[in-house]
C-alpha cells in the first residue's frame, strides 16, 4: 500500500494576525512583580483565544516610568514589530503603554504607516481604524495629565514636609550616619572616622584626587562598601550633613520627568543643629573656602607680562636653583597654560631624552624667602601623593649619594 501525502494548496489560518501583548508596572515591588506576572497570564489567554489571532509572546517592564522611552522591553518591541514579527500590540490601557502624549503619538504613528496597530483594551481603540488616532490623543492628553496631577500632588506633599523641616527620606542612608527604629538619626562611627580623615586631609590641602589615592591605598572602604573614587570624595566634602546641616530638596524633576540639581529652580530648605555632626562646623566652612580656592585658581589663567624680564638675571632666584638630575640652572618659564615656573635649562635646550629635569612652580618657590646661596630643587610625592617641593645647598647635594651626576657633569 502506498500513501502519497497531498500538500495543501493554502496554510492553514493564512489571515491570523500575529499578536503580542505589551504590560508595564513602574515599581520593583513584590505586589506589583505579582501584578506583572497576572497581567502576562491574562494577555497570554486572551490573545489565544482569538482564532483569528496568533500569540507571539509578552513583552513587560518592571519598574520603569511610562514617561521613559528607552524601557528595554518596550523598545524591543517596537524593534521586533518594524522587522515584521508583529502585527498586532494589544495593551491593556494608553497609561501602560506611555505617560506621555507625545510618546503614544510618536509611536501609535510610526508602527501605523508599517501597518502595524495597538489595540488599547480598556478604551476599545484600535489605532488602524479611522476614528483611532483622534480617540488616542485625546485619551492620551488624558492620560498624561492624570500623571502629572499626581506627581504634583506628590511635590506638595514634600513641599508641606520640607517647609515644617521634616526630611523626606535618605539622611539614614548617607555614609556615616544610620537611623534607629524611631526614626533618630545617629553616627555609624567607623564610617565618621574616614569622613573626619577626609576633612582632615582636605584642610591639610590635599587634593581630592589623592586622598581618594590614600584612602584606596590603605583599604579604606568606600560609600557603597567599594573602592573609593573622585565623585565620592567630593560628595562627602561638599555634604552640610557632615557639621549636623540639611538641605532638602537638593533635585527637581522638569516636566519630562527628568532630574537636575536644584540651582535656583524650585525651593529649598536649610536646616541647621538637624542632627549630630561628624565634624565641627567651623572645619567643614573652611575646608568649602579651601576647595573654592583651588577652583578659583585652577580657572583663573596668570598674565604674562608683556616685556618679561631676563629669566638669566631679571628675577630674586635667577642663577641660584638648580637641576637634582643634571646639575643645570633653573631658568623663568612661562608655560602653554599661563603658569610661571623654573626648569630645567638642559630639559628646555636639549630635551628629556638628556635630561627628564625638574619644573618647580614659581608660586611654591616665592614662599621659600630669600635664598643667599647656589640651591639644588628636589621633587618628591608625600604619604598621600601630593607633589611636594625642598631645597639643598647645592654644595651639600652633590656630596650626597643621592646626587645621580658625577663630578665632571657637574654644571654651573
Amino acid at each position: 500500500m502506498r500513501i502519497k501525502v497531498i500538500k495543501p494548496k493554502q496554510q492553514l489560518h493564512p489571515d491570523r494576525k500575529k499578536v503580542c501583548a505589551y504590560v508595564r508596572v513602574s515599581t520593583d515591588s513584590l505586589e506589583q512583580e505579582d501584578s506583572l506576572d497576572n497581567q502576562s497570564t491574562y494577555f497570554k489567554g486572551y490573545i489565544q483565544s482569538n482564532p483569528e489571532w496568533e500569540f507571539v509572546g509578552i513583552y513587560s517592564d518592571q519598574g520603569i516610568s511610562g514617561f521613559k522611552e528607552n524601557r528595554p522591553e518596550f523598545q524591543r518591541m517596537i524593534s521586533d514589530a518594524k522587522a515584521g514579527k508583529i502585527d498586532l500590540i494589544v495593551v491593556k490601557s494608553v497609561s501602560r503603554f506611555a505617560r506621555n502624549t507625545e510618546t503614544v503619538l510618536k509611536f501609535s504613528r510610526e508602527l501605523k504607516r508599517i501597518g502595524v496597530g495597538i489595540f488599547f483594551q480598556l478604551q476599545n481603540i484600535n489605532t488602524l481604524s479611522g476614528a483611532g488616532e483622534l480617540m488616542l490623543t485625546i485619551l492620551a492628553a488624558f492620560a498624561q495629565a492624570e500623571s502629572e496631577g499626581a506627581s504634583e500632588n506628590a511635590r506638595l506633599t514634600y513641599k508641606r514636609k520640607f517647609s515644617r523641616g521634616i526630611p523626606a527620606s535618605g539622611l539614614e542612608r548617607t555614609f556615616g550616619f544610620t537611623a534607629d527604629e524611631d526614626g533618630f538619626i545617629h553616627i555609624v562611627q567607623e564610617e565618621a572616622e574616614t569622613v573626619r580623615l577626609i576633612f582632615d586631609l582636605a584642610h591639610q590641602g590635599v587634593w581630592p584626587s589623592k586622598i581618594k589615592g590614600y584612602l584606596n591605598k590603605n583599604n579604606i572602604k568606600g560609600c557603597s562598601g567599594g573602592a573609593w573614587d573622585d565623585t565620592g570624595v567630593f560628595r562627602v566634602l561638599h555634604n552640610p550633613a557632615y557639621k549636623g546641616d540639611l538641605i532638602l530638596q537638593k533635585t527637581y524633576l522638569d516636566s519630562n520627568r527628568v532630574r537636575h540639581r536644584n540651582e535656583g529652580q524650585a525651593d529649598q530648605w536649610y536646616i541647621t543643629d538637624n542632627h549630630p555632626a561628624i565634624v565641627p562646623p567651623e572645619l567643614w566652612d573652611e575646608v568649602q573656602e579651601i576647595l573654592r580656592q583651588r577652583s578659583e585658581k585652577l580657572k583663573t589663567k596668570q598674565e604674562v607680562p608683556v616685556s618679561p624680564r631676563n629669566s638669566r638675571s631679571g628675577y630674586p632666584l635667577s642663577g641660584k636653583l638648580y637641576c637634582p638630575r643634571c646639575g643645570a640652572k633653573l631658568i623663568h618659564k612661562w608655560n602653554k597654560g599661563e603658569r610661571e615656573y623654573w626648569a630645567c635649562r638642559t630639559n628646555l635646550k636639549a630635551g628629556a631624552s638628556v635630561c627628564k629635569g625638574i619644573w618647580l612652580p614659581a608660586s611654591v618657590a616665592n614662599t621659600w624667602g630669600e635664598i643667599t646661596e647656589p640651591t639644588t630643587v628636589v621633587c618628591y610625592k608625600d604619604e598621600y601623593g601630593m607633589k611636594q617641593f625642598t631645597g639643598y645647598p647645592k654644595e651639600e647635594y652633590e656630596s650626597s649619594p643621592d646626587c645621580p651626576y658625577s663630578i665632571s657633569q657637574r654644571k654651573d
